[in-house]
């Protein structure tokens, strides 16, 4: 196969990647996809515009296959979506789009110059306590930690009633209003990427974000940072936010691989609020 990857530069800052077309013994696969989209700020219903959400629209009409990867660890699959920055910063969006023929890749960077002040009520609330901080643990339920392939399934692994080790049930877990991501993994964390034996894990001072409507099936999210997790190491970073009261939390996660792609299969994971 003769591949040939073509770069322009474009005012939006947009790399891609093509291939050609592949021919043998007079049979012609069709040339691959050109990496191509759209982007723009939301406008509102009054005109006015949000500044924190970004309008993404596939401009690759012999695309069959979408991946974005809007650089806040959140994906989309879809050919047009809406990606959501509520944190100020410079976010690299990734578009690959694939066809028979091939794939191609096209990027941009996206500044997103003010953060969100968001109350805290509601959700927020329940997550963090506000002034009054909250902390999590695992709940000693069955199914604490249930595992599928789609999302929302549990029929690969549910854990039994009291199933879960003494390393597990000794972590805990804030999330403050302020936007800080408090990990007490109390000395040990079980390691699914060893045989799940129990592992030392030095951790960072950690923030996430909370992403209001973003979720699979339009959930509040947990966003933490790449590589990071709550509950199960092979989980996350984003979590939709399926079930909470003041003293139960019920999330939803992907799979997340040793190298922190993204893997087969979803957790669904339930603390407690003491």
């Amino acid at each position: 196969m003769i591949r040939k990857t073509i770069f322009a530069a474009t005012a939006a800052a947009l790399v891609l990647a093509a291939c050609q077309p592949f021919e043998d013994e007079g049979i012609t696969l069709p040339g691959g996809p050109t990496a191509a989209f759209d982007h723009s700020f939301v406008v509102r219903a009054d005109g006015t515009t949000d500044s924190n959400r970004v309008v993404l629209r596939s401009e690759a009409p012999d695309g069959f296959l979408h991946f974005w990867d809007f650089g806040n660890g959140l994906t989309s699959t879809l050919s047009a979506d809406t990606a959501y920055y509520p944190q100020a910063g410079t976010y690299e969006i990734v578009y690959n789009v694939y066809n028979s023929g091939g794939s191609a890749e096209a990027s941009v960077e996206v500044v997103i110059e003010n953060t969100l002040e968001l109350p805290c009520e509601g959700t927020l609330a329940l997550l963090t306590g506000c002034d009054n901080q909250k902390t999590w643990f695992w709940s000693q339920e069955g199914g604490a930690i249930s595992v599928g392939p789609v999302p929302y399934a549990t029929e690969w692994y549910s854990s039994p009633p009291s199933g879960l080790v003494d390393e597990q049930y000794d972590d805990s877990y804030q999330f403050t209003f302020e936007g800080d991501y408090i990990y007490n993994s109390s000395g040990g964390t079980v390691n699914p990427f060893e045989g799940y034996i129990v592992s030392a894990l030095e951790i960072p001072e950690l923030t996430y974000f909370f992403s209001e409507g973003t979720g699979t099936s339009g959930e509040d999210q947990i966003i933490l940072p790449s590589c990071w997790f709550m509950g199960v190491w092979d989980s996350g970073p984003a979590y939709d936010i399926v079930e909470i009261t003041e003293d139960r939390l019920v999330l939803h996660a992907p799979i997340q691989n040793g190298d922190c792609t993204a893997g087969d299969g979803y957790f669904t994971l339930t603390f407690i609020a003491p």
